[in-house]
């Protein structure tokens, strides 16, 4: 898997079932008024994204709130619902974020006390399990502290911790604040599938009266995924090919189960590698897999778009369902109709 795009993919992993609201507990409610944090319970509570209520295949990738200001001492909690999968991940300055690839990206790097800026600490890739997972660090010197997710490239936050009563927000104020931007940012992804669903079908003749047929794998904005192929489903007859070309800032694969087990985990070496060299001809009852696609990203960067598309044909008619493993649980998936 190529580093230059592993580096900046915006998924890599599998997702769980989707969390409807921001969690915050009800002892975090009961935060004092004003623009000082209580001294009674020394912690405050930030989302690690959300997938839209509404629309499973919606997903902001972002920190909710992006931004907090805390006193010296607290504890900040980090909630992950799911199903996108997140870490946070403190990096010393001047250093690299993690390839996701790479153990410090991927597994748990716990703290050793309150966080100074000096070492890396990592939540590893959570929720790791069918429940929610939580992340804490308490800070003990006042500074700027920016983290990321190692594993969406432009999702990041920041802690500003302040001397005891200097300024720091109420927990009313955070949660307020994680709502909207939440609303904002969903409605951005909305827009953009919308945006995406609505494109006509793409397709091109060819010389032996076959056509091929393009599918587009999600869309991405700056804080939100769109999880979903489009379009779905695809109308095509026995002989035609289907290219799937993935041009969204998250990896993707194109996955036809057909009477099999698809891999459980995405994370594995039969998830990411194709079950064959490009083109394949499907049949109704092996798995055909595209590997993992590389998103089109960095900017000015990307890999070309031959190495982030695959192409299956169609050979006889039928129904073929196929599906993204790094996030089925957002309900990436869809159908080619043969006939």
């Amino acid at each position: 898997m190529s580093k230059s795009w592993a580096r900046t993919r915006d998924a890599a992993t599998v997702s769980r079932r989707i969390a409807i609201a921001i969690a915050v507990p009800t002892a975090l409610l009961a935060a004092c008024g004003g623009s000082t944090q209580s001294s009674a319970s020394k912690s405050v509570t930030v989302r690690a994204g959300v997938n839209d209520p509404s629309d499973p295949n919606v997903a902001a990738l972002a920190f909710l709130p992006q931004e907090i200001t805390v006193a010296a001492g607290f504890t900040v909690n980090w909630s992950f619902k799911g199903p996108e999968p997140h870490t946070v991940t403190f990096v010393p300055k001047g250093q690299q974020p993690p390839s996701p690839d790479s153990p410090d990206a991927t597994a748990p790097k716990p703290p050793s006390g309150p966080y100074d800026g000096t070492s890396l600490v990592s939540s590893g890739i959570m929720p790791t399990g069918p429940k929610a997972g939580a992340f804490s660090l308490s800070f003990a010197k006042p500074g700027t502290y920016g983290y990321v997710c190692a594993i969406h490239p432009g999702m990041a936050g920041t802690v500003n911790v302040v001397a005891s009563g200097a300024g720091t927000e109420s927990r009313e104020q955070i949660v307020a604040r994680a709502k909207q931007e939440q609303a904002k940012w969903l409605a951005e992804g909305e827009a953009a599938k919308q945006a995406l669903v609505s494109k006509a079908p793409e397709s091109k003749k060819n010389k032996d009266g076959t056509t091929t047929w393009f599918v587009s794998m999600g869309a991405s904005t700056p804080h939100a995924a769109v999880l979903a192929f489009a379009p779905s489903p695809v109308q095509a007859k026995p002989g035609d090919s289907v290219v799937f070309v993935n041009d969204s800032a998250v990896p993707h694969t194109a996955t036809f189960p057909g009477k099999q087990t698809v891999p459980a985990n995405p994370e594995s070496a039969e998830a990411k590698q194709a079950t064959g060299k490009s083109p394949l001809t499907l049949n109704s009852t092996d798995l055909f897999n595209s590997g993992w696609l590389p998103p089109n990203a960095p900017p000015g960067a990307a890999p070309p778009e031959r190495v982030r598309s695959f192409t299956f044909i169609m050979p006889t008619a039928g129904q073929y369902v196929f599906v993204c493993l790094l996030h089925s649980p957002s309900g990436m998936a869809g159908t080619i109709k043969v006939g």
